[in-house]
């Protein structure tokens, strides 16, 4: 149920008009995938690819940065754990998957939209944090 909820929630998150993809949730939500689903949760990724990239043709590209960050989400869940401590963790390296394919791709990207990525993500991460401890 969670997850309808979150795919639902990504739809509506890239059905807005916005000058800058963030993907606030499909973001963390990966991470969050890697954690509790492991490999079962490449399924539902893939589900959130086609979501995003429904209206456009960057389906590998995001495709390939899709996978880079469930792969490091889940090699980092492995060592470190899905806990508050390593949050910056998880967070940084979204941003700097995520954004760094925003900054090569979008010519408008700046320091402003960056750390509200940033803080966004910090913030969705911080709740599924929350959301499996309560699962537990």
């Amino acid at each position: 149920m969670l997850s309808f909820f979150i795919i639902v929630l990504i739809f509506l998150e890239n059905s807005l008009v916005t000058t800058l993809p963030y993907n606030f949730v499909a973001i963390p939500f990966l991470t969050y995938l890697a954690y509790k689903k492991r490999k079962t949760g490449l399924f539902i990724g893939i589900i959130i690819l086609v979501i995003i990239s429904k209206n456009s043709n960057i389906f590998i590209e995001l495709g390939v940065i899709f996978s880079l960050i469930f792969i490091i989400s889940y090699v980092f869940t492995k060592i470190l754990g899905y806990k508050n401590i390593n949050l910056i963790y998880y967070s940084l390296v979204q941003f700097i998957v995520y954004g760094g394919y925003l900054y090569l791709k979008v010519s408008h990207f700046n320091i402003i939209q960056g750390i509200v990525m940033l803080f966004g993500y910090i913030l969705v991460n911080y709740i599924f944090i929350k959301i499996s401890r309560e699962k537990k």
